[in-house]
């Protein structure tokens, strides 16, 4: 018996079957052989080099760095390199495994240019592997890399997140858990391998030709039984890949299919003593060839395999060629025909069938069909004797499930991007496409579908919560009643959906139902509804992939048929489309290098101006006349440090104009301005103004000079470097008050605050951010701040929390004065300390200005009397007016 590898068999095949024999088809049907490019390789050996290489540089730097001079957690910064050296190992390592696979089957082509069924190293054997063992392949290479990325990302940000009770902590959690699923399917998809072997189909005849049958067996380890036997589903399945921009998206479209279920107990033991499943399909005359010369438009033929087991269940795919042994009698594609969109299932691409055809055909299938085990669809008669046909809300909830997680996923991603300083354009955009999909989970939950055949006509009504329309169609007017498919963007043949269409005399089409995922289902509804309004019996499944077309692809693909060249406005809108996607990305990619370049940068400790009193003047104050617009000109054309200092030196002595200016520069400058000397000076100064406005000007000058910008990035960073460096935990919670203290973040700052300032056990960790609550300037950092004064172990905290409190920081004087009845109290407290007292009389001096004797009982008389009169005074004032030096 002449072996599956003998061209003579296949030869004899093509000379004694029921085909004419032809010339050698290559130049006629312009299949390309394959060829191996030289560039291709090197290219990617050089680039997994570089990528590696990166990572062993980067690795290398911190394992030998000088562990005083490393932020954050060393070993983080490891796992990341680690990934770079494995991510470029494993690239060159696919390359060169790539192309020697490249190789071997350009070998192949070239020496059966006529036999593309001989072109795939497993058929050329007589086989079809499975394509399972490529799908637990990828999936634990997914899993790898989205665990290896999401959980130092998750060590490092969640748990700061966490504690100030930030919304954004569900972002890296929803990286775990993507991780995690990853992690179950691919053990999942390892255990059922485990469990029945590397299975193979194996072909009876090669190739299966249109208009004859498909045989052959599934060989597996089946130690196990099936009770209600093994599910067989042959598909024709067209996959197309569509380009938008820099993006790709692979749609699946499915042209026929044949089910078949063969029971438990005809699985035979095949002679090694595995389980043999017998396949025999008939394969229409008008059916479609294998064609996969082009990755971005193929026809597939895929053999299902399924088995509900106890524990994993059996589930394979097989890829099984499907070609007409000779040019001659493969079908000629209508070259009129100018839209995909528009064809059914091969009535524009195949030619009718000659004679009976082994199986239900492409364009047309007359067959009844059986009802399905478990249909969605409840059908009674209605009251007016009607056969009702009434598809309920939630019929599919699994997937429901899924479009209301995505949805919610989606809006919460809408909503960072509002919150968040990205351009104004993917907010907007991003929630559009929100509002359809919310949209289409309210249809999807909440709308039903009634429908009524009877009385001579069709009435469809859809409702959502008992509201809607309804249609009437006459018997005399439809001229057909039809299942279609569109395309679908998944991996399973379950995932096609398919609608029920009406198609009138007069042209008008009317969508019945849709979202209907069984196909047996959707088939035998129309079979019903062809019955009863006396149609002739067609439940074939037609074919509407508009998107598809749109993108440019005519007909499926086939030997000897050449491609239409799509519509010039087709082109327009292929090029529109690459355009705005290109754009976006664009867009994007700006948008990310314009965030990088504005990341702070690691910041010192905080400054001496900072820690210390003012010291000696070093440079004569200048007095300047109000700014004006010549001033503002000649600023114009100094170096920002220059313009920085006058301009801050301006707004001291209390030049409105002159602040202004400060304040819309400052965020040009970040970066630009140094503490020199004279700066410093300035600093110090300007924190002890009289103008809050001032004060607040000094906080964006510090925050500017060590480079932190004013928005969220800067609030994330400061947390997450406060929780990672413990060493440089000072300077990052005084930063972090500065940043609350303009309007960044101040809900999330504030409480991490209040946890250092109360838990810390660094004293200076503690003190700092005492200082760092300063500039937030709300009644409750004031009652922290005395919490602080009269209950921290340390006296450098307790008298910076009473500084604070009475003088500086960000308070207004009517603020402030609300703490003086605490002062009092504290002061007359028996328990109170000589030193926290005299604090406490210093403390109610600056607030009130008022002259007293250090004796509480004074204090309460002169509150009581005064107390109401001074709250009036401050209150009537400018809010920011405080007590200060200049």
């Amino acid at each position: 018996m002449p072996s599956y590898h003998d061209p003579e068999r296949v030869t004899g095949v093509i000379k004694g079957g029921p085909f004419p024999p032809g010339p050698v088809w290559q130049p006629l049907y312009n299949f390309q052989v394959t060829s191996v490019s030289k560039a291709g390789p090197v290219f990617g050996i050089i680039f997994g080099v570089v990528f590696a290489g990166c990572g062993m540089i980067a690795a290398g730097a911190i394992l030998f760095a000088d562990p005083a001079k490393i932020h954050g957690n060393p070993l983080i910064g490891i796992a990341v390199s680690s990934i770079f050296i494995l991510t470029g190992a494993g690239i060159v390592l696919a390359t060169i495994y790539g192309t020697g696979k490249l190789k071997a089957q350009a070998a192949r082509q070239q020496a059966y240019p006529d036999s593309p069924w001989l072109w795939r190293e497993d058929w050329a054997s007589g086989r079809a592997q499975s394509r399972n063992r490529n799908t637990t392949i990828g999936l634990w290479i997914a899993a790898i890399f989205s665990n290896a990325v999401s959980i130092p990302v998750a060590v490092v940000a969640l748990p700061p997140l966490l504690r100030a009770w930030d919304a954004k902590a569900l972002v890296p959690i929803v990286f775990c858990l993507t991780g995690a699923i990853l992690l179950v399917l691919a053990m999942r998809a390892s255990i059922r391998r485990e469990r029945f072997g590397s299975t193979y189909f194996e072909f009876a005849a090669l190739p299966s030709v249109p208009g004859n049958r498909l045989r052959g067996e599934i060989h597996l380890r089946f130690s196990t039984t099936a009770t209600r036997g093994i599910d067989l589903r042959l598909s024709c399945v067209r996959q197309v890949v569509t380009h938008s921009g820099d993006s790709n998206t692979t749609n699946q479209i499915l042209l026929w299919q044949d089910m078949q279920n063969v029971p438990g107990d005809s699985v035979r033991v095949g002679p090694t003593g595995e389980a043999c499943v017998a396949v025999d399909f008939a394969i229409p005359r008008d059916a479609l060839e294998t064609n996969q010369v082009s990755s971005n438009d193929q026809v597939l033929w895929i053999l299902h395999a399924e088995a509900d087991v106890p524990g994993v269940n059996y589930c394979d795919d097989f890829e099984v060629p499907v070609f007409r042994p000779s040019p001659a009698t493969a079908p000629v594609a209508d070259p009129r025909s100018a839209s995909f969109a528009n064809f059914s299932s091969g009535g524009h691409f195949g030619s009718a069938s000659t004679g009976a055809a082994t199986a239900p055909a492409f364009d047309s299938d007359a067959s009844d069909v059986a009802a399905p085990n478990n249909p969605t669809v409840v059908v009674s008669t209605g009251p007016s004797g009607a056969t009702e046909f009434y598809f309920h809300a939630f019929r599919n909830p699994a997937r429901v499930l899924i479009l209301l997680l995505f949805t919610m996923v989606w809006t919460g991603v809408v909503y960072f991007l509002h919150r968040s300083t990205a351009p104004w354009f993917f907010p907007v955009v991003f929630g559009l496409f929100d509002l359809l999909l919310i949209y289409a989970s309210i249809q999807s939950v909440l709308g039903t579908t009634r429908i009524e055949v009877g009385s001579g006509k069709v009435a469809a009504r859809k409702s959502l919560l008992g509201v809607g329309s309804a249609q009437e169609i006459p018997y005399g007017e439809i001229a057909q009643i039809l299942v279609v498919t569109g395309s679908y963007q998944g991996t399973r043949v379950k995932d096609a959906c398919y609608s029920i269409r009406l198609l009138t005399k007069a042209g008008k089409k009317l969508t019945l139902v849709d979202a209907v995922y069984d196909r047996q289902e959707a088939r035998w509804i129309v079979a019903q509804m062809e019955k009863l309004a006396g149609l002739n019996l067609d439940t074939h499944v037609a074919v509407d992939a508009p998107f598809v077309a749109y993108a440019g692809y005519g007909q499926p693909p086939q030997r000897g048929q050449a491609q239409p060249v799509p519509p010039a406005g087709s082109q327009r809108g292929r090029a529109a489309a690459a355009g705005f996607g290109t754009l976006m990305f664009a867009g994007w990619i700006a948008y990310i290098i314009f965030r990088f370049a504005a990341s702070p940068h690691p910041v010192p400790r905080p400054s001496a101006a900072s820690e210390s009193s003012p010291g000696p003047i070093t440079f004569p104050h200048v007095s300047y006349p109000p700014l004006s617009e010549r001033d503002e000109q000649r600023l114009r054309r100094l170096p920002a440090q220059a313009q920085a200092e006058e301009l801050l030196e301006r707004a001291i002595q209390h030049d409105p104009r002159a602040l202004e200016v400060f304040e819309q520069n400052i965020v040009h400058w970040q970066g630009d301005i140094k503490l020199t000397a004279r700066m410093r000076q300035l600093e110090q100064r300007s924190q002890f103004s009289k103008d809050l406005r001032v004060r607040q000007a000094n906080a964006d000058l510090n925050l500017a000079m060590d480079g932190w910008a004013k928005n969220d990035q800067s609030a994330d960073l400061m947390i997450e470097r406060a929780q990672s460096q413990p060493q440089s935990r000072p300077q990052y919670v005084y930063f972090m008050g500065m940043l609350a203290g303009r309007g960044v973040a101040y809900d999330r700052i504030y409480p991490a605050l209040v946890h250092y300032a109360k838990t810390d056990p660094d004293p200076g960790v503690r003190q700092w951010a005492v200082e760092g609550m300063r500039f937030l300037g709300t009644d409750e950092a004031l009652d922290q701040l005395f919490e602080s004064f009269t209950s921290d172990a340390s006296a450098n905290v307790r008298e910076r929390a009473g500084c604070n409190l009475s003088d500086c920081g960000m308070f207004t004087r009517a603020q402030r004065m609300r703490m003086v009845p605490k002062f009092i109290a504290l002061a007359e407290d028996s328990r109170t300390s000589p030193q926290m007292r005299q604090w406490s009389f210093m403390a109610l001096g600056e607030i009130t200005d008022q002259n007293l004797p250090a004796n509480a009982p004074a204090w309460s008389v002169w509150y009581t009397r005064h107390g109401r009169e001074k709250m009036i005074q401050f209150e009537s004032q400018n809010s920011w007016q405080v007590r200060g030096d200049e």
